[in-house]
């Protein structure tokens, strides 16, 4: 017992300024790394990659990643390490493998408008959703937050609530609203909704808090022979792109076919 309060207790950082990784054992085999507490792709796409360099580098000993908005949980085999000589050799790969920064915006743009998945969604508001509340309380039209919000390209930061359920960022600023106060109990497969900065996909129907505009006929998992397999990852792009009501129809009788 006086070994596993040790081990949750134990953390230890590595770099300078906005460039630390903090590092926590949070169990015999796991090791948390963290870095600045924002939501940032310039960011983001540093830990994906040094998620990448880790599993090539590291893949004998580690047994799986997870990469989330600022952490990398780090799984590894006890039985062939331990976290004191993981920790020295993630830091020697961090030093020999520098993951290169951007300075300006450009790189950032660029990375959105590549590999993107497409998710068709029919805006609603016959189900008495949200898209005329959202455009009420951010002063503009309907048809203005259909716009900006498909017009913008997101990046999924983490994977959670419900299983297929990926956080996408950055909502323009013009359609930040904080999660509603009373949350729905039910809220339909496939509904897009925002929330703050985020936007999301619900992939089953759930208990919410996000303010739903739209819905989605595509499903975002797949179960098959016991493998899980999200629509979007962590670390991918996405775009929306608005439908008609037949399309969404059409759409959703050939996913169930």
């Amino acid at each position: 017992m006086t070994k596993v309060n040790h081990l949750q207790n134990s953390h230890s950082e590595y770099g300078s300024d906005n460039k630390t990784i903090a590092f926590e054992i949070v169990a015999e085999n796991a090791l948390l790394l963290s870095w600045q507490a924002k939501i940032s792709l310039t960011q983001h796409n540093q830990i994906i990659a040094l998620q990448k360099v880790l599993v090539q580098k590291l893949d004998a000993l580690i047994i799986e990643t997870v990469a989330s908005y600022h952490c990398l949980m780090v799984y590894f085999n006890p039985l062939l390490t331990d976290s004191s000589q993981l920790i020295n050799k993630i830091k020697t790969i961090v030093k020999d493998h520098p993951i290169s920064e951007d300075h300006d915006n450009s790189g950032e743009q660029k990375d959105n408008n590549t590999n993107c998945i497409n998710i068709p969604v029919y805006y609603d508001i016959d189900q008495q959703w949200d898209l005329a509340e959202v455009a009420q309380r951010c002063n503009m039209s309907m048809d203005d937050v259909i716009k900006q919000h498909s017009a913008n390209i997101y990046h999924g930061f983490a994977l959670g609530f419900t299983p297929g359920f990926c956080y996408l960022a950055s909502l323009p600023q013009t359609l930040h609203l904080p999660r509603k106060s009373s949350p729905r109990l039910k809220v339909p497969q496939g509904a897009v909704a925002i929330a703050e900065q985020q936007s999301a996909i619900y992939p089953i129907e759930s208990p919410g808090g996000w303010h739903i505009i739209g819905q989605t006929p595509l499903p975002m998992y797949e179960s098959k022979n016991g493998q899980f397999n999200a629509t979007i990852n962590v670390g991918q792009n996405v775009k929306f792109y608005a439908i008609t009501k037949a399309e969404f129809i059409a759409l959703q009788k050939g996913v169930k076919a």
